[in-house]
């Protein structure tokens, strides 16, 4: 290749990367694109691929918009149950960068390199396997004008990964754009990164609908400046007819911090406990954003894994995290310990010590993934307050 290229190591997998990637703070789109700083995203893709995977084998994985192939070619050396791995991207430098580092894998023999536009590799690519047993879609900015193409082109059963990059759209921003985009409003508080995420899984699931489809979400995480979700899909109209019970608002009240699910959208509706006006996010996914059984699953597969992939900082900050999901309550909307602590006009407190307070006065209460400050309850925020400084 006539570009300056470096060769760098994720997980187990050997990687040729361009090596402006490496010296700018923003990767450049060209010559190739890659994302050194999203090592942590394709780390969780690893363990979520390998625990979706664990009961079978001759998987195939479409890498839809590959750039150099980091998550695909990690894929094909890391993740042995998938036997096929499709890599496509519509710049040919990319691909180029992908089929190199492929060779220097020893892995040619189980990718497929494609040059194309997203929606006419899922869709309309003449080839023997019309559906994916995984999907993975990682844009530039905005997942939403491709949803359709993903859900067409994945099997029953199968499961897709999708990155948001708009982060400033689905927190609360842009809403008018938000709702042009995911069909729902945002709003700007604490917690909007998990307003985010349901907003992106609400979108997915209500067009997954019209396909006669049902969606389970596996596992939903934030970080920097994208949400990703990983969601089941199902082939099943009678599920796909109970989504709207999985769709709601939120009500948050700006005065005392109040939150509430709640099934329609008002404008006009007062908080319950202050009587202040409230606004509304949605509509959204107002059910769970993780699969319980899943999540244990990879935590197990995190234990097991000594001589595994994830080594060192990286394996010990990921097995703190699904220790923290596993007993994440599904409750939407966490608090935040210096929330709490500027509505109370005092100092903050410890996180743990807001558990275990919490707890030992009969709420239910967790940390969450969402935010390292961050804490699910059922109390309210007066409550919490009377609690936590009486």
């Amino acid at each position: 290749m006539n570009h300056d290229v470096s060769e760098i190591k994720e997980g187990k997998t050997s990687l040729l990367v361009p090596s402006s990637a490496l010296s700018q703070i923003v990767p450049p789109k060209n010559p190739a694109f890659f994302n050194p700083n999203a090592k942590w995203n394709r780390d969780i893709s690893m363990l979520v691929y390998k625990v979706y995977t664990s009961s079978s084998k001759n998987k195939t994985l479409a890498d839809s918009i590959c750039g150099v192939g980091a998550r695909g070619l990690r894929a094909s050396v890391e993740v042995p149950q998938i036997a096929t791995i499709y890599l496509n991207d519509l710049n040919p430098i990319a691909i180029e960068f992908a089929k190199e580092s492929a060779k220097l894998n020893q892995v040619q023999d189980k990718c497929i390199f494609k040059t194309n536009d997203v929606c006419k590799f899922l869709n309309f690519e003449e080839r023997e396997i019309r559906r994916f047993d995984i999907v993975d879609l990682d844009p530039f900015g905005s997942p939403s004008p491709y949803v359709d193409c993903v859900l067409r082109s994945v099997s029953n059963g199968g499961l897709i990964s999708i990155t948001a990059t708009d982060t400033a759209v689905l927190c609360g921003v842009y809403p008018s754009v938000c709702y042009r985009k995911y069909y729902g409003f945002p709003i700007r508080t604490e917690y909007s990164n998990e307003i985010g995420v349901r907003l992106l899984v609400s979108f997915i699931a209500l067009n997954a609908t019209r396909f006669d489809l049902s969606v389970v979400p596996y596992f939903c995480h934030s970080n920097l400046h994208y949400l990703r979700v990983y969601l089941k899909i199902i082939f099943s109209s009678s599920l796909a007819n109970t989504v709207s019970l999985k769709i709601g608002f939120i009500k948050h009240c700006q005065k005392c911090n109040t939150r509430r699910v709640e099934k329609i959208r008002d404008q006009n509706l007062v908080c319950d406990l202050c009587g202040a006006k409230c606004i509304m996010a949605g509509p959204l996914w107002i059910d769970s954003l993780f699969d319980s059984d899943f999540v244990n699953s990879m935590l197990n597969e995190l234990k097991n894994c000594e001589n595994g992939t994830l080594l060192g900082k990286d394996h010990t900050r990921l097995l703190k995290m699904m220790q923290i999901c596993s007993s994440e309550l599904a409750i939407p909307a966490y608090f935040e310990t210096d929330s709490i602590a500027s509505s109370a006009k005092k100092s903050s407190i410890s996180l743990d010590k807001v558990i275990s307070t919490l707890g030992s006065n009969g709420f239910q209460s967790s940390k969450t993934i969402k935010n390292e400050k961050g804490f699910k309850t059922n109390a309210c925020p007066k409550e919490i307050i009377e609690l936590l400084y009486k």
